[in-house]
């Protein structure tokens, strides 16, 4: 038996003995130093040989068909331990090419996530582009249920590939994360703050929330942030640390008041009728869930839609209106960054432009329930 076979005969007794800990890295605003969330990241201490390095055995897990167990149980244990964490907060898992390439991933992950009752709108799942160079299909298809389900899809590790632009324009990504090798080496070279800075503007233009990996300095910090950087990870904000740490650093940030103990949780069904009952009897307004899915709509709206009363319920937005899953994605993306979404223009089936906003409806505990659909008043005939 050679050392790799060892190693995963030792790392699969580990999975089976609960040997492998999720640690969570904090994801900030540059703007208020506000957690958002979590990269979720693998961490083993063997009793024997002491902390073995991820990039030791995730090779080696992938090599011998482990990758699936460890990203279950990683789920399943990071899910219960956010269970009482501000319901804001996302929780990113990386998800490597062999992985991706699976067609059953969507339902692993939609099942960890509902017998934890643990929201799929709250799971951010980090992709390299080195699962798409083989087969573009397949992952495609993979990140297409994952998106209907809720999740925000991110590409990992950006600028380190060679066909990153490729990617960006053909999957549906929400979030781009910057390599840590450039941010960690603005300083030293000019030509590294350059490609931050054009990513930066680049994933704003197509949409995508940026996140600065690597962070460890206030100048790196500041550099970013005039860059217009809105989000940011590194060890200026906080180590990878295990889940009994995590209270700890959300009261020192002062973001456990989110999880204040009076606020009662609301479905996203209650939510909508308790908006539509302030708007006016003929607001053309709707309902969807962070997946894209109509769960309510006025009479109006299934007037100005043309459909009949109640058809418009269980479709998809994209099937009713012009937003596509890509523009959902940027539509999850603005959401991240706490900025609104412009509006879209649309020709009702009565012949006139209206404008329609999307607005997120959140919870007490700001958790995201879904977002608002309301058509302003047309303004004139569509043109014969």
């Amino acid at each position: 038996m050679n050392a790799d076979q060892l190693l995963a005969r030792n790392l699969l007794s580990a999975l089976a003995s609960g040997g492998i800990e999720p640690y969570f890295q904090p994801i900030v605003s540059l703007d208020d130093g506000r957690i958002l969330g979590f990269e979720v990241l693998a961490r083993w201490n063997d009793p024997a040989q002491g902390s073995i390095a991820p990039d030791r055995f995730i090779p080696v897990a992938d090599r011998f068909g482990l990758l699936d167990r460890l990203l279950d149980q990683l789920m399943r244990t990071s899910f219960k331990a956010a269970a009482d964490w501000p319901h804001h907060l996302f929780l990113g898992f990386n998800v490597s090419p062999t992985q991706l390439r699976n067609s059953e991933l969507a339902t692993r992950i939609a099942r960890a996530a509902v017998d934890s009752s643990f929201p799929l709108s709250r799971v951010h799942i980090e992709v390299t582009e080195s699962g798409f160079i083989e087969d573009l299909n397949q992952p495609r298809r993979t990140l297409d249920r994952l998106i209907n389900l809720g999740c925000m899809i991110a590409m990992d590790d950006f600028g380190t590939g060679y066909s990153s632009l490729t990617w960006l324009s053909s999957m549906p990504f929400s979030k781009l994360k910057i390599d840590a090798s450039f941010v960690m080496a603005m300083h030293e070279h000019r030509q590294s703050r350059k490609i931050v800075a054009a990513v930066v503007g680049l994933g704003h233009s197509l949409g995508l929330a940026v996140v600065a990996e690597g962070v460890e300095t206030t100048q790196q910090a500041d550099l970013l942030r005039g860059m217009g950087c809105k989000l940011a990870q590194g060890y200026l904000f906080g180590r990878p640390t295990p889940a009994s740490n995590v209270p700890r650093i959300l009261s020192a940030r002062v973001v456990s008041d989110c999880n204040s103990e009076s606020a009662v949780p609301v479905s996203l069904e209650l939510r909508a009728h308790q908006c539509s009952e302030t708007c006016e009897s003929d607001a053309a307004i709707a309902f969807m869930d962070p997946a894209g899915t109509v769960v309510a709509s006025s009479t109006a709206f299934d007037r100005t839609m043309d459909v009949n009363r109640g058809e418009a319920a269980g479709r998809h937005i994209w099937d009713l209106i012009g937003v596509t899953p890509e523009t959902f994605a940027e539509l999850r993306a603005t959401d991240l960054l706490n900025e609104q979404f412009p509006p879209i223009e649309e020709t009702t089936a009565g012949g006139s432009l209206a404008r329609i906003m999307i607005r997120p409806v959140k919870d007490e505990s700001s958790e995201l329930l879904g977002y608002s659909v309301e058509f302003a008043q047309p303004t004139s005939p569509k043109a014969s």
